[in-house]
């Protein structure tokens, strides 16, 4: 048949095939470490170094965790795979992205030599730690969703192996809080206990730790971290042997009294006195700790929205939120707002992140309710880890007409507005609205406010854009919850010296 269809007139030729035999001298094999960093540069959001030089008294750098490029990381991505979009209110889960927790066995090289690479400068007036974590009051038992109380994030699996007493552990955090209960069970769209209390266990041996005291948990051979995860890999293998259960459990059981045992001894909060940031994993995985529990098995109210309004539903995720409000400088004396907030997702990161003021506005009733049940239960985390974060504010209703909002926005140093399907009304009425903002204040926004090669003339004085320069930005996959292309966004500044300077250049 040739090209077009119709029959060929050309006859079959026996094919001759002829081996050819080179010598390929062997080359030197790639260092191990050379391996492990290409495998680990195929994400694409950056970040810049931790800072070098830290004193060995102070907790370190959390090391592990992937996603961020080096210099010439583009020599080993992988090819640009075609861009799935997604329906917003089809995602039953987030993609809060790696924690540091990976399949395979862990090494000395591939967990404790890594260092986190943070997304902005460190805030010095930060303070992390919070005072009631680590009293006496209430005893430390507070309302929390434990996750042995809400195991599905989903849909639940009908095939998962019944509960019983002997598969129940309990897990300390590094604060004087209660314990969390998990239970051992394991299947599709489930919590993976094992996986999350081994993620945890790394972030609190990175985060939480000097590199002193971290000897004991990531000794490379006997180390407790090590114990944990050859307890998770046999487990993995039989995961309902009753002997194979008990053994993770003692595993845990061990890293449970050690932690306790620093938090006695008063290491745990003098650590984290000597902090001033969260490396980015830690919060990713307190925000998917959050989500799991209070969103996840309700995440059928999201499907609720309308195409072609303003109520279409879509998430910004951690890294680009991470990596867009760095840029403004964010800092934790300062106020944010989330015009539009959904679920809360982007105040609580600001409020963790940044430790700043965080308010949020979202007039989508069910989305308000999953926000509320997500503040309820991040003020729970943030007890559990023993973190301060800032003060969080989610109001309920229309933007465009909370008082309460627009207070915020007059006090505001950052404002963030997902107005990537909302309609050119409503993003006309927001500009009126930032004439009210004080000088200096930035907006992220993933449409520009002001029109490309828009220029102030005579004619157009009076448009309230010619208070904002604008910066252009680049977000790359795993940016946002509808697609896993890349895209652009942008920071305005409202600077009210843009008229006077045009005025006397003319």
């Amino acid at each position: 048949m040739n090209l077009f269809g119709g029959k060929s007139n050309i006859k079959r030729v026996q094919a001759v095939v002829r081996t050819v035999r080179v010598a390929d001298p062997k080359g030197p094999e790639p260092r191990p470490s050379a391996v492990r960093q290409h495998s680990q540069t195929t994400q694409t959001h950056r970040a810049t170094a931790s800072p070098a030089g830290e004193s060995p008294s102070t907790p370190r750098s959390s090391p592990g965790t992937p996603s961020v490029d080096t210099a010439d990381s583009s020599r080993l991505r992988a090819p640009k795979r075609r861009a799935r979009r997604t329906s917003p209110a089809k995602q039953d889960r987030v993609n809060f992205g790696s924690d540091g927790d990976e399949d395979e066995e862990d090494t000395d090289d591939n967990h404790a030599r890594k260092k986190q690479k943070l997304a902005g400068s460190i805030d010095s007036k930060r303070q992390l730690r919070q005072k009631q974590a680590f009293s006496e009051e209430d005893g430390g038992v507070f309302d929390m969703i434990h996750a042995a109380n809400i195991s599905f994030v989903g849909k639940r699996n009908k095939n998962s192996e019944p509960v019983t007493e002997h598969v129940t552990v309990k897990l300390q955090y590094p604060s004087s809080s209660q314990q969390e209960s998990y239970n051992l069970v394991f299947g599709r769209d489930l919590i993976d206990p094992c996986k999350e209390i081994l993620a945890i266990a790394k972030i609190v041996t990175e985060v939480y730790l000097t590199p002193d005291q971290a000897i004991a948990f990531d000794e490379p051979n006997s180390g407790i971290l090590r114990q944990l995860v050859k307890a998770r890999n046999i487990l993995k293998k039989e995961p309902t042997n009753p002997d194979l259960l008990e053994n993770f459990k003692s595993a845990v059981d061990t890293y449970n009294k050690s932690i306790t045992n620093l938090i006695k001894e008063g290491a745990i909060t003098k650590n984290l006195d000597n902090r001033h940031h969260l490396p980015l994993n830690m919060i990713r995985c307190m925000l998917r700790q959050v989500y799991d529990r209070a969103v996840s098995p309700r995440v059928d109210l999201l499907k609720q929205y309308e195409n072609g309004t303003d109520n279409v539903y879509g998430e910004l995720l951690p890294n680009f939120i991470s990596e867009a409000l760095s840029k403004t400088g964010l800092k934790s004396d300062q106020v944010f707002v989330d015009l539009g907030s959904g679920v809360g997702n982007v105040v609580l990161q600001a409020a963790l992140e940044f430790g700043c003021e965080s308010w949020g506005c979202e007039m989508m009733k069910n989305a308000t309710d999953l926000a509320d049940a997500q503040a309820s239960e991040f003020n729970a985390r943030c007890r559990l880890w023993g973190i301060q974060p800032g003060e969080v504010h989610l109001e309920r209703g229309d933007f465009l007409e909370s008082q309460a909002i627009h207070e915020a926005m007059k006090k505001a140093d950052v404002i963030l507005v997902n107005n990537q399907a909302f309609t050119p009304d409503l993003n006309q009425k927001l500009v009126q609205l930032f004439l009210d903002l004080k000088d200096g204040c930035k907006i992220v926004s993933l449409k520009s406010f002001v029109p490309d090669g828009y220029k102030i003339t005579s004619r157009n004085l009076g448009n309230p854009v010619n208070l904002l320069s604008v910066q252009k930005g680049e977000y790359y996959s795993e940016s946002v919850s509808w697609t896993d292309a890349g895209g652009t966004y942008f920071i305005a500044t409202k600077d009210e010296k843009r008229l006077k300077k045009w005025a006397d250049q003319h």
